[in-house]
C-alpha cells in the first residue's frame, strides 16, 4: 500500500509476542504520542492513533468511514471482506449515517432502557448461585465459576437462546473470538457457518411466536414502517455475542485483579458501596477492556494527529493509550476510585458509543457489590506474574483469576 508520499508502506512493526497483555497502550508505542503508521503482524499497514485529544478526534470524525467498503482493495483479505453482505458485516458498528442511524434507531427500540433495568433482579439471582459455588469450593478460578457463567448467562437469557443450545452457542463464540490466537481460520469459518444456520432458525421462530427476548424484540422493531431485514437481526445479535460479552468479561476479571492489587481501595469500596459507580468508571479507564478499536478508513485524504493519511488507509484507535494519556489523567497507570474518569474513552464515544454501555455498568456494579460484601478475605491464589493474558492487539482478556475465599463470620 502506498503511503501519502507515495512510497511503499513503512511503519514501526508491531510483533506478534509483543500482544501479550498486561500493557497500558498498543505494543510498539511506549507512550501515547502523535499519530504514526504501524506494521500489523500480518504486515498491512495501519495508522495508530494513541493520544487522547486525537482518539477522541477520530471517534468522532465523519472523514473516517466504518464501512468495510471504504477500505482499499488490497486491504480486504485481511479484512476478510469480499464486497458480500454477510452476518459479520450488516450490523450498526460497520455502518456510517444514514444507515447507521437507521439500524441504531431500530435496534434501541429492542435495547430499551426499560429492558435492561429489569435485568436487575435476574442479574443479582444468577451472581448470587454462582457465588454460592465459589463459596462452598473455597478456591476458584473467578473468570470461569463466576464471571464469564454471569454474563454468557444473562446475554444468553436476553436473546432467548434456549438453555439446551447454551453449550454450542458458548464453543462456537469461543472459537470465533480465538481468531488469531487459538483458533484457526478454517475452525472460524465453520463457527460462522453453525451461527448462520442456527440464528436463521431462531430468528424464523421468533417471528411466528415472539416472547418477551431480545430477539423478538429485533423481529418486532419498526420505526416508521421501517424494520431490520433478517440478515440484520442475525448480525446485529452476532455483535452483542462478540463485542457485548467480552467487553464485560475483560472489565471484571482485570477490574476485581486491581482491586486486589490495591486492598485499601477495596477495603473502602465493602464500607462504602455508594462509591461503586465512579469505581466502575475508573475500572474502565484503566484496564480499557477493549485496547483498541479497528475498521475505520479515510473517506479522502486527510489530516489526523499531524499524519497526512491518504483515502482508504486504515486507522486504528487505541482506547488503552488514550485512557492512559498523562496530559488528561494524572497518574493513569494508578487505581484511584476518587477519580473523576467520566471523559474515558473505554465504551468509545460519538455516534458509535456502545449501545450495550447501560447493561455492562449493571452488570459490573451488581457482581462487584455482591462479590466484595460476601467475601472478607478474597484473595489471589496465585502470585500475581503467574497470570498470563490472551494475545490480542483488540482485546484485553485475562485468561485465568485463581482466587481463594473466606465468607463472612456470622
Amino acid at each position: 500500500m502506498p503511503n501519502p508520499d507515495g512510497d511503499t508502506a513503512t511503519g514501526c512493526p508491531v510483533h506478534a509476542d509483543a500482544t501479550t497483555a498486561p500493557r497500558p497502550w498498543t505494543p510498539g508505542l511506549p507512550e501515547p504520542r502523535p499519530v504514526e503508521q504501524l506494521l500489523l503482524p500480518d504486515k498491512t499497514p495501519v495508522w495508530m492513533v494513541t493520544r487522547y485529544e486525537d482518539a477522541l478526534a477520530a471517534l468522532n470524525s465523519r472523514r473516517l468511514s466504518k464501512d468495510l467498503g471504504s477500505a482499499l482493495p488490497e486491504l480486504w483479505p485481511a479484512l476478510g471482506y469480499d464486497g458480500r453482505k454477510t452476518i459479520l458485516n450488516q450490523h450498526m458498528n460497520l455502518a456510517d449515517p444514514p444507515e447507521h442511524t437507521r439500524l441504531r434507531a431500530l435496534v434501541s427500540r429492542a435495547f430499551t432502557p426499560r429492558r435492561v433495568a429489569d435485568l436487575g433482579e435476574r442479574i443479582q439471582k444468577i451472581t448470587d448461585e454462582l457465588l454460592d459455588g465459589v463459596a462452598a469450593a473455597g478456591t476458584a478460578d473467578l473468570k470461569d465459576a463466576f464471571i464469564a457463567p454471569l454474563v454468557s448467562t444473562v446475554l444468553y437469557e436476553m436473546l432467548g437462546v434456549p438453555l439446551a443450545d447454551w453449550a454450542e452457542f458458548e464453543r462456537n463464540t469461543y472459537i470465533f473470538v480465538g481468531l488469531g490466537s487459538s483458533s484457526s481460520t478454517e475452525e472460524v469459518i465453520a463457527s460462522v457457518g453453525w451461527f448462520e444456520d442456527y440464528l436463521t432458525r431462531l430468528t424464523a421462530q421468533r417471528r411466528a411466536e415472539p416472547g418477551n427476548d431480545l430477539i423478538s424484540g429485533l423481529v418486532q422493531a419498526n420505526v416508521d414502517g421501517d424494520a431490520l431485514a433478517d440478515l440484520e437481526i442475525r448480525s446485529t445479535v452476532m455483535l452483542l455475542l462478540l463485542a457485548g460479552a467480552e467487553t464485560t468479561i475483560n472489565l471484571l476479571s482485570n477490574g476485581i485483579l486491581h482491586l486486589l492489587r490495591n486492598p485499601h481501595q477495596l477495603a473502602e469500596l465493602k464500607s462504602d458501596p455508594e462509591k461503586l459507580g465512579p469505581a466502575v468508571e475508573e475500572l474502565l479507564r484503566l484496564t480499557s477492556p477493549v485496547f483498541t478499536v479497528v475498521y475505520r478508513f479515510a473517506k479522502e485524504d486527510m489530516e489526523l494527529g499531524g499524519a497526512r493519511i491518504a483515502k482508504g488507509e486504515h486507522v486504528m484507535i487505541s482506547l488503552a493509550a488514550a485512557n492512559h494519556d498523562p496530559a488528561q489523567f494524572t497518574d493513569p497507570d494508578t487505581l484511584d476510585i476518587h477519580r473523576d474518569a467520566s471523559r474515558h474513552l473505554a465504551l468509545g464515544h460519538g455516534t458509535h458509543f456502545c449501545i450495550g454501555a447501560p447493561l455492562a455498568r449493571l452488570k459490573a456494579r451488581i457482581a462487584l457489590r455482591t462479590l466484595i460484601d460476601r467475601f472478607d478475605d478474597l484473595r489471589l491464589a496465585v502470585p500475581d506474574e503467574d497470570l498470563t493474558w490472551t494475545p490480542s492487539l483488540v482485546a484485553n482478556s485475562l485468561d485465568h483469576l485463581p482466587v481463594t475465599v473466606t465468607a463472612p463470620t456470622a
